[in-house]
């Protein structure tokens, strides 16, 4: 018999007892991978010891979501549900409203266009109808629904830029695009048709109106097409020693003297910084007005690219004022304009977004800042 130490020594020393312990390992890494077969990607290596060694706080869960029916229903919401609209009271000019609704989906903004409940096709209307304010309307959604423009039926219910319409109000909705009218003693189709800028033989068609038919004080028509004509300049008396001074020879102003401020308001919505905003611009609406805010010669007044309606005056010295985005300008090329006169009403040509004015002053082609000269 072999000691106890060398029977330890044979048995290791065993090929038999080497091929055996391969055999073993072999059968167990089959054994794992067997069990291992529905291990998916997302989750390979996290049962090694390895893993729970580097994520022990690592609680992640995996939530399983499935569709079903929604709990609440997706709302469009729009910014303009109770903002202030605004009228083109004396103005050929449609402001652009922002229409564009907002709607909330899994926590993401989505633009969509503005659609309202029961969209249907415009039909061609004949009477004027009333229409009664529900939550969500604006004005611009009102007028698409109506085939309207917003400023007819900010002149139809004397709605101006500020006013704000509520659930419940109830307006006046015209069959057309334009005014109604409500004749007065005196009136004619051909006078009517010229004060508001429209076609008389329109006028008298959509109101089925004959050449020998007399007018009805009282009556009500539509005038397709129509604008409410822009109310008369302000004229500023000129002082009993400018009445009796020597006259300034035409196209030559001193350029000295006292300056006013350009329009009615005094509230400021972007000021001068140079090149990249020449001027400042000085909120107002269509009831506003700009005025000279010195003597002089006016050398331009018409359209004038992002500045829509625009004048232009020379003071002399080199100095000159801009006034842009009228809605309609009072003064022509060439007149002559005392410091305080109306040259135009307020409006939004041009490069716009917003009825105000935009005021520069250029001296030599250079800009200046407005606020050194008005205050």
């Amino acid at each position: 018999m072999f000691p106890t130490r060398h029977r330890l020594l044979y048995f290791f020393s065993n090929r038999y007892i080497i091929h055996t312990a391969f055999a073993l390992v072999i059968a167990f890494t089959i054994w794992t991978n067997w069990n291992g077969r529905e291990v998916r990607a997302e989750s390979f290596g996290k049962e090694s010891l390895l893993y729970s060694l580097i994520a022990q706080a690592d609680t992640s869960v995996v939530e399983v979501v499935t569709a079903g029916k929604a709990t609440q229903p997706i709302r469009p919401v729009t910014y303009a549900n109770d903002a202030s609209v605004s009228s083109l009271r004396h103005s050929a000019g449609v402001v652009e409203d922002a229409t564009s609704l907002v709607t909330i989906v899994g926590g993401s903004a989505v633009s969509t266009p503005p659609i309202r409940k029961n969209a249907a096709s415009v039909k061609a209307r004949s009477a004027v109808e009333t229409y009664g304010i529900e939550p969500g309307d604006t004005l611009s959604s009102i007028g698409e629904s109506f085939g309207l423009k917003v400023s007819t039926l900010l002149w139809a219910n004397k709605l101006t830029f500020r006013s704000v319409i509520r659930p419940g109000q109830r307006i006046v909705i015209p069959p057309v695009d334009g005014v109604i009218y409500q004749i007065k003693k005196g009136d004619t189709v051909s006078g009517i048709a010229k004060t508001y800028g429209a076609d008389a033989q329109k006028i008298a068609a959509y109101n089925q109106l004959g050449e020998k038919d007399m007018l009805a004080v009282g009556a009500q028509i539509i005038i397709p097409d129509g604008e409410p004509p822009a109310p008369p300049p302000t004229r500023t008396p000129a002082p009993v020693s400018q009445v009796f001074a020597k006259a300034t020879p035409k196209g030559i102003s001193t350029g000295t003297g006292t300056w006013k401020w350009p329009t009615d308001w005094r509230v400021i919505t972007q000021y001068f910084k140079g090149w990249r905003h020449t001027g400042i611009d000085i909120d107002g609406d269509y009831s506003t007005q700009s005025y000279a805010a010195a003597d002089g010669e006016v050398k331009f007044a018409g359209w004038k690219g992002g500045y829509g309606l625009c004048i232009e005056i020379d003071h002399g010295n080199g100095i000159v004022t801009r006034y842009g985005h009228h809605s309609k300008n009072f003064v022509a090329k060439g007149d002559l304009v005392t410091v305080g006169q109306a040259i135009a009403q307020t409006g939004t040509t041009g490069r716009s977004t917003g009825t105000h004015l935009h005021f520069e002053v250029i001296k030599n082609g250079a800009y200046l800042n407005p606020l050194d000269y008005v205050r």
